[in-house]
């Protein structure tokens, strides 16, 4: 079956068929009959009622007596429109927004009844604000509630720690170490593992560590004492060493072979140091001797 094809008009039609509320209506018709002080007809629907803009105009009239709109009483389209274009002026003077007002084709063709009734609410709230004392519909529009502090009061709240802080005490980084430095991510109290690794990589160089792949702020578990898995359950009927223990004594050679390679090197760096100071004193001894030979033959 092939889709169906319809208007824009129609679709949105229906959605605002699907919004419709008969109770809110109700009290936005009640409202307005109210305060302008003429009753629908009950022969006609809300829309058509208010088309003509009259019954709307009369309600705007109670609500700002000082400045009464000039009603048209005419049965002409163009007339009932600037009738409902001379309510919604009245609207946005007394101070309900241009997205809670409605347009002139929403009521008199019906288009979109849910936001003349939107309207309807939002002037009695605007109203009620203005002061005025007839009837009342939804809730109340808050107001702005201005509060003046003391110099004094001033100074005391600069002086309060503010909840977000750490509660009671500020936020610091007291306890996180320095940057770059080692972080200890196991509990001492539970043993679960063995740190003799860990402190074997601290006394080596830098350039050692990289070439393990350790950098530095970095701790690394390489051994110790685990749960025990198969693989230890074999170790005890066979009496053979595990493939994580052959893993952890090839590493333990490793780094005590790094940790000889960094002795020699400090000790070589050592007798370097001690030829250059011997070069120095057999440098100075020679300049002598030359100098003494000269001084023989000048004599």
């Amino acid at each position: 079956m092939a889709d169906v094809v319809q208007s824009l008009d129609k679709d949105l039609a229906a959605k605002a068929a699907a919004k419709y509320d008969p109770a809110r209506e109700a009290e936005a018709q009640a409202y307005i009959e109210s305060v302008s002080g003429l009753q629908f007809d009950a022969s006609l629907s809300f829309a058509e009622n208010l088309k003509s803009g009259v019954i709307l105009c009369k309600a705007m009239n109670a609500i700002c007596p000082e400045k009464p709109i000039k009603i048209a009483e005419s049965k002409l389209p163009f007339k009932q429109m600037e009738n409902i274009h001379k309510f919604l002026e009245r609207m946005t003077e007394l101070g309900v927004p241009s997205f809670e007002s409605f347009q002139t084709v929403d009521l008199f063709e019906a288009k979109n009844i849910n936001q003349v009734v939107g309207a309807i609410y939002s002037l009695a709230r605007h109203a009620e604000k203005r002061g005025f004392q007839g009837a009342r519909l939804g809730p109340k529009l808050a107001q702005k509630t201005e509060r003046s502090f003391t110099a004094e009061q001033l100074l005391q709240s600069k002086a309060a720690v503010p909840l977000l802080q750490g509660f009671a005490s500020s936020v610091s980084q007291a306890g996180m170490g320095a940057m770059g430095g080692r972080r200890e991510v196991y509990n001492p109290s539970i043993p679960t593992g063995d740190t003799t690794v860990s402190s074997k990589l601290l006394s080596l160089n830098e350039q050692s560590r990289g070439a393990l792949g350790v950098s530095m702020g970095s701790r690394r578990e390489i051994g110790g004492k685990y749960l025990e898995t198969a693989d230890s359950q074999q170790q005890e009927q066979t009496g053979e060493p595990s493939d994580a223990d052959r893993v952890s004594s090839a590493i333990d050679d490793l780094l005590d072979d790094l940790l000889i390679a960094d002795k020699h090197e400090q000790e070589d760096a050592d007798e370097v140091v001690v030829v250059e100071e011997e070069d120095d004193e057999t440098d100075g001894a020679g300049a002598n001797l030359r100098k003494t030979g000269a001084d023989a033959r000048e004599e």
